[in-house]
């Protein structure tokens, strides 16, 4: 659902808090005076950013799409009348480039009038732009698509023209088609009317011929069903994207009204192989990514590598600002896998800063495997395990600096931009307690069992201060409320812009 029902936007706007956004700054209010760090971009290894990605004219951006080939990022989007294309060596100035204008349509025919949410791929040899459109009528809203040039390395190099429609057998309104090869059938998904009204959008799976046929009918693989899917009047599920690992398709798709602070994500997956059929996929209870914070209405992502091909990173819109509706800016963060499972965690807040994405392996993994040391900015004090104990579940704390094996912890990398840290004193490992995903979850020391949540990334935030964001729950390790007392003991929490999270990591 992308612009119906203008004159209703107004009164469908909710202006709930979220659930976490309370939380997060009744502990920033308690912070004691932590200074929020400033001025740290050149001095990190990625340059820092902030979300929302800043644009080359301050406008809305919506139904990102971006794809990374070669050693650049290409966004693919759409003005409503007219497809462009923009490319940038790094993804947080995608935006802030020039414009390539590739399609103007003709008046007069069925796609002529509201192009939205383009999509870029290259298949069978040739570079295609999948792209929902009408005549003026809404209720002809179709997807098409265009054929470009032939250099795989180079999605500009050639003109795009109208090449054709796509419907399956039963032709309904259809917007946002992605598609996608499995096991060497070519499909296609996409969110659609299951009638001829607008009752409500579900998600429709077709296989396809080539990259420009439907072939056959269409099978429906989810309907809002959730309260979370349902906010909003008609309920919508659209805007699916397959994300694939090894023999496992999800499909990430967004749930809720687009013009409302509620509009998310959520995933589905299969993992038989059997897509045409709607048994085959399982959905989750809840939603795979929500609002939080000052993030309102976070949707229709698309997913990219970092340049060295170690982070994954989430692209997706959000609303401009609490009830902005569809004024909405694009932003940016990574996102973790569990097996063949994304997960995306939660919406960092606008203005905390980001590392851009690793650029190699210097940049994904910062610190060298050795012992280290992992002390506070705001305390001053180390990351110890109490009385150098060899008990597993033991909670951590911080504590005087004393150079102590209790405060020495090995650091190895996994290779993915991940460390396991152990304990020099127990031979334990530091594990976010029953893999939990709640901020304040405590930290423990644990034996090592392979679990995510003993996995770290190390994230280089300038001035030789570094975050440590957990595997599992995307979360950082964090002094509560900046206590300056000896034994306090560590939690996770949401990545913000104060003390409380950096970490000195010394030899």
């Amino acid at each position: 659902m992308k612009k119906l029902h203008l004159l209703c936007l107004s009164a469908l706007m909710l202006l709930l808090s979220g659930p976490g956004c309370k939380k997060a700054e009744d502990k920033q209010d308690r912070l004691n005076g932590a200074a929020a760090f400033k001025g740290l971009t050149a001095l990190a290894a990625s340059p820092i950013f902030t979300n929302a990605l800043p644009s080359i004219d301050n406008g809305s951006y919506y139904d990102p799409w971006v794809i990374r080939v070669g050693a650049y990022y290409y966004y693919c989007g759409s003005d409503g009348g007219r497809l462009w294309i923009a490319k940038s060596a790094t993804l947080q100035n995608l935006l802030q480039q020039q414009k390539s204008y590739i399609f103007t349509p003709p008046g007069g025919t069925l796609y002529s009038s509201n192009l939205w949410a383009p999509e870029l791929h290259y298949r069978s040899g040739r570079w295609y732009v999948y792209f929902a459109a009408d005549n003026g009528d809404n209720a002809n809203h179709r997807m098409h698509v265009l054929e470009g040039g032939t250099d795989a390395n180079d999605p500009l190099n050639g003109g795009y023209a109208y090449k054709a429609k796509l419907t399956p057998t039963t032709d309904r309104w259809a917007i946002d088609g992605s598609p996608f090869d499995f096991n060497g059938q070519q499909y296609f998904v996409w969110s659609g009317w299951e009638g001829t009204t607008n009752v409500s959008q579900y998600i429709y799976i077709a296989r396809m011929s080539n990259p420009y046929t439907i072939s056959g009918e269409r099978v429906e693989i989810s309907r809002p069903d959730y309260g979370w899917e349902q906010v909003g009047s008609p309920t919508v599920n659209e805007g699916p994207t397959p994300l694939i690992s090894g023999s496992t398709v999800n499909i990430i798709y967004s749930a809720s009204g687009s013009w409302t602070n509620d509009y998310c994500l959520g995933r589905l997956t299969c993992t038989n192989g059997n897509l045409m059929a709607k048994s085959s996929w399982t959905k989750p209870s809840s939603a795979a990514f929500s609002r939080f914070g000052n993030v309102f209405g976070p949707g229709h992502a698309s997913f990219v590598k970092s340049p060295d091909g170690i982070q994954s990173w989430i692209v997706y819109h959000a609303a401009n600002y609490d009830g902005a509706g569809w004024d909405r800016r694009v932003m940016a963060q990574q996102f973790a896998w569990d097996g063949d499972i994304p997960f995306f965690g939660y919406p960092i807040e606008k203005g905390i800063p980001i590392p851009s994405p690793s650029t190699g392996p210097e940049y994904a993994m910062p610190v060298a495997n050795g012992v280290y040391r992992i002390k506070s900015k705001v305390t001053s004090q180390c990351i110890d395990v109490p009385n150098a104990s060899n008990t597993a579940g033991l909670q951590i704390q911080q504590w005087t600096d004393n150079n102590t094996n209790a405060q020495k912890w090995t650091f190895t990398s996994l290779g993915n931009g991940y460390y396991k840290i152990t304990n020099v004193a127990s031979g334990l490992n530091l594990d976010n307690a029953g893999g939990s995903t709640s901020a304040g979850n405590i930290l423990i020391q644990w034996t090592d069992n392979g679990n995510i949540a003993q996995h770290w990334r190390v994230q280089d935030m300038g001035n030789g201060y570094f975050k440590l964001i957990n595997r599992r729950s995307l979360l950082a390790i964090d002094v509560p409320n900046s206590n300056q007392t000896p034994g306090t003991k560590l939690q996770q929490w949401y990545e913000n812009q104060y003390d409380a999270e950096l970490w000195q990591i010394i030899p």
